[in-house]
């Protein structure tokens, strides 16, 4: 039995078009500094994240013993 991806044909059709004959404004040069910057607010936002993650765990784990053990 053969399988065959439609979805394949249509994407295909669908870069097609957008490649086609229609020109996308693309600015031609790129400031490396704020493309870093916004990474590096990026990696520190999910930092906090992870921080405020793993303290809510632990705090939740001495409220657990706390209580289990009176």
């Amino acid at each position: 039995m053969s399988y065959s991806n439609n979805k394949r044909a249509s994407d295909i059709e669908i870069s097609s078009q957008l490649t086609g004959d229609v020109n996308i404004d693309t600015p031609q040069k790129v400031d490396i500094s704020a493309l870093k910057l916004r990474i590096i607010r990026k990696e520190k936002k999910e930092t906090l994240k992870n921080r405020v993650f793993i303290l809510t765990i632990f705090l939740l784990l001495g409220t657990f013993g706390y209580f289990i053990s009176n």
